[in-house]
């Protein structure tokens, strides 16, 4: 196996040069595509290394061809972000389906009994032993944690923020976009109360409309990261936290698309 040209459908709105690997998968998790999106000057500068950024829900973010939902762009906006001197690899995870929610999530949820749970660390050793080794050994990165990026939106961000606290020796920052907290709040808030102050830097978001028609939910969304913004600040994160709040934000992949140049600016070190 290795990296091919990513199979672009008629419909597809992929920029730049998108390669992908099939079958990718470990004891846990079935074979899947993995996807890789290279930077403009990677042909042209065969010596240069590149920090890598790590994206859940593969599927939604090169691709509205592919997205359940839309897609992230993550490929147009490191395109523009190259044209500012900022590039790196960024690499496409799709989620398993039907078992999205227990790979993501580290707790079982009360409320959602069908769904399953706590699969988060068997997921991040997924991506710690066997997706960036494949990385790492295939695209010229640099492998060390000051430069690996992990990112991901809803239960998506959860497991960043997961990932983030207990393999720091592999993943150095975290992208938390829109984090569904409420699933599993006192997992989340107690892992960060008991886990040592990440050393690198932690993008949160949040959007006030994050559960259309539930009032409930959309508080929900909006208090529990408010509150996890406060719990990061005061176990000393500081600068190295940025935290944005966007009363009219949504659930969607439109409002992470719209969020992600920012987040990448300040994950990869530029803000």
């Amino acid at each position: 196996m290795s990296w091919q040209p990513y199979a672009a459908r008629p419909d597809s709105t992929v920029t730049g040069t998108l390669l992908q690997w099939e079958g990718v998968a470990d004891e846990h998790h079935a074979a899947r595509t993995l996807l890789a999106w290279l930077p403009p000057s990677y042909a042209a500068e065969p010596g240069r290394r590149y920090p890598a950024v790590y994206f859940h829900d593969g599927q939604n973010v090169f691709d509205a061809a592919t997205g359940f939902s839309g897609e992230w762009g993550a490929d147009e906006t490191l395109t523009r972000l190259a044209q500012e001197g900022l590039e790196a690899v960024a690499v496409g995870i799709p989620n398993g389906g039907e078992r999205r929610f227990h790979e993501y999530s580290a707790a079982p949820t009360p409320e959602l009994p069908d769904l399953g749970g706590g699969g988060a660390d068997d997921y991040v050793a997924f991506l710690s032993e066997t997706v960036k080794p494949l990385v790492d050994g295939s695209l010229r990165t640099l492998p060390g944690p000051d430069s690996t990026v992990v990112i991901g939106s809803s239960m998506g961000g959860l497991v960043s923020l997961h990932a983030l606290l207990t393999r720091p020796d592999v993943f150095g920052h975290a992208g938390v976009m829109s984090p569904a907290f409420w699933t599993a709040p006192v997992e989340a808030f107690t892992r960060v109360q008991t886990s040592p102050t990440p050393t690198g830097r932690i993008w949160l978001d949040i959007g006030g409309r994050e559960g259309p028609g539930e009032p409930e939910r959309q508080r929900a969304y909006w208090q529990d990261a408010h509150a996890m913004r406060d719990l990061l600040l005061d176990k000393g994160m500081g600068e190295r936290l940025r935290f944005v709040a966007d009363p009219q934000g949504t659930h969607h992949e439109s409002a992470w698309a719209e969020r992600l140049p920012g987040a990448l600016r300040f994950l990869l070190g530029e803000e």
